[in-house]
């Protein structure tokens, strides 16, 4: 019951901080129709229609509209088929309640902006941001009108971002873009002029608007032709560069791959000419399985292996079924060191004792499963350390450094071909810079004694699996004794017979009587399992203002809740 309560309160802990993620509602926008029509005294009418494609349920639609400087947005409201709905507005956020499930609605909302319209000497404009990069939804085909107050022929547009080269013109003088999808996190301004005597309530400000426009309509062409210009030059880099790149990594590879399968073949040869027996212990018994099965974590059955081998080498002595002792036998390794201290200093009884279900019942205490995490990483930090100074991996400098080399200037490249806008080509770029750049980083190839250790091991291994009794009997205690403790720390689904069988379980202590104890891994595993467990869940459950914007910082965005 317990259990159950910690779960409940976890998972309301974690609604609490995460409610957008946990009430998700899924859909999609897709349709949007945005109709601004100025008046003569420079306010403009705003209705907006927007189709939601909803998939489950829902409570209603958001719409953010973040006014630009020196504006005001007034009269919000909201329909559908000409019912009104209700609205709450939160800051510059507005909720509109419509619920239901797995429906398609249209939403209609209007509102009017105050202050939009600058009438200069020889024009008015209408300058806005309808979204930017604030909003989080796309808008699946997004068409914005805006309308002047009588017919007109003197408008001129610009559209910025996402509404660059959207614009045309209607025959009554309307701007109208037509921007299509527009993804989330866009920014997209529009930017009309129309004749100034159009709105003659409104006070002229100094200066001009139509020649800034066609600055600004030039300054567009000046950026598009280089953009074009970069975009070509990326293309025909690319179409160089990365099929070189491509053969350069692939011989790479292929040089590598060979030399490796040549003396893979070699060491093999050697290791089955050894015929069945363990290999040299050239590193700890620790450090053969971390270097065996490095994907295997630090389980239950890499400690079961390593508290066996501190028994095998005489510094521990197992007194009954759960219950070990320490003896004074010095550590080979520092690792060792650290495992002694971790099962009989941290866990033990403070006289020397150490026992498995001790260790789960204490572990259930929050503080002493952090000190069982802690400790465990520190050990096998240790014998990861122990694998590294062995010189089992080497290093291939000539083929770093081209690796490195070709990862910069694909890399380099990748940042060109982003600023082309050549995205094919960047697609391709990143992922070969990163495995370049990757390789010359991490690639330390085996050595020699590192292949030959890997092969005998593995020689050893294939030939457990078909191993007769005598076969095995015949085997100095050493080996067989090894052999079984790194069956176990790798996890070797061929142990399937009794203990009795592998090896003579006299312990290697001189005061220990000559009575025969079965190690029983399974007891060690279940052990150090639900310590992991008691570990694992403490851990879990200790560790459990927006900017951007459109001109004048203004802009919003639509949503759902």
């Amino acid at each position: 019951m317990t259990q159950v309560i910690r779960i409940i309160l976890m998972a309301g802990f974690l609604l609490f901080l995460f409610p957008g993620a946990a009430f998700a509602v899924e859909f999609e926008i897709t349709d949007s129709r945005i109709k601004a029509e100025t008046d003569k005294d420079g306010t403009v009418n705003v209705t907006e229609f927007h189709t939601y494609q909803f998939d489950g349920e829902f409570s209603g639609v958001t719409r953010m509209l973040v006014p630009k400087e020196g504006t005001a947005v007034s009269g919000f409201s909201a329909l559908e088929d000409g019912q009104p709905l209700r609205t709450v507005k939160d800051g510059e956020l507005y909720k509109v309640f419509r619920g239901g499930e797995d429906e398609n609605i249209t939403v209609e909302l209007r509102y009017v902006i105050e202050g939009a319209v600058t009438r200069y000497e020889d024009g008015a404009e209408f300058y806005w941001p309808f979204f930017d990069d604030r909003n989080e939804s796309d808008y699946g085909n997004m068409m914005i009108t805006v309308v002047p107050p009588e017919p007109s022929s003197g408008t001129e547009l610009i559209g910025y971002d996402a509404a660059a080269g959207t614009g045309t013109l209607e025959s009554d003088g309307s701007a109208r873009f037509d921007l299509g999808h527009v993804g989330s996190g866009q920014n997209g301004d529009i930017r009309v002029v129309f004749d100034a005597a159009l709105f003659p309530s409104l006070n002229a400000v100094p200066g001009t608007i139509r020649d800034t426009i066609a600055a600004e309509r030039k300054r567009l062409a000046v950026e598009q032709e280089a953009a074009e210009a970069r975009h070509q030059t990326a293309v025909l880099i690319g179409n160089i560069m990365l099929p070189a790149a491509i053969l350069l990594l692939l011989g790479i590879f292929l040089k590598e791959w060979n030399l490796s399968r040549r003396k893979s073949a070699e060491a093999r040869r050697e290791a089955e000419a050894s015929g069945f027996m363990t290999p040299k212990e050239i590193i700890s018994m620790p450090a053969v399985m971390q270097f065996m099965s490095p994907a295997i974590d630090t389980g239950p059955e890499r400690l079961s292996a390593a508290l066996l081998d501190l028994i095998r080498k005489g510094q521990v002595v197992q007194v009954s079924e759960t219950r070990f002792a320490e003896t004074g036998k010095a550590p080979d390794h520092q690792h060792e060191e650290i495992f002694r201290s971790f099962l009989f200093d941290s866990f033990g009884d403070g006289n020397g004792g150490f026992d498995l279900e001790e260790l789960k019942r204490r572990t259930e205490d929050d503080e002493q499963a952090g000190e069982y995490s802690s400790r465990i990483a520190e050990w096998s930090g240790t014998v990861s350390q122990e694998v590294k100074e062995a010189g089992l991996r080497e290093a291939h400098p000539g083929t770093s450094v081209l690796l490195a080399l070709t990862g910069s200037v694909l890399a380099g490249t990748a940042i060109y071909f982003a600023m082309g806008e050549a995205w094919i080509h960047l697609i391709i770029a990143i992922p070969l810079a990163l495995a370049a750049l990757i390789g010359a980083a991490f690639y330390r190839p085996l050595s020699d004694t590192g292949r030959l250790l890997r092969e005998q091991w593995q020689v050893f291994a294939g030939q457990f699996k078909n191993a007769r009794a005598e076969e095995w009997t015949s085997l100095p205690r050493e080996d067989r004794l090894r052999g079984y403790i790194y069956a176990i720390g790798t996890k070797n689904k061929d142990i399937d017979l009794p203990f009795a069988k592998f090896a003579d379980t006299r312990q290697s202590s001189s005061d220990t009587p000559p009575a025969v104890i079965v190690y029983d891994p399974l007891i060690m595993n279940r052990s150090f399992a639900v310590a992991g467990e008691h570990a694992a869940y403490s851990s879990s459950a200790s560790s459990s203002s927006s900017s951007g914007g459109g001109t004048g910082g203004g802009g919003g965005g639509s949503g759902a809740f």
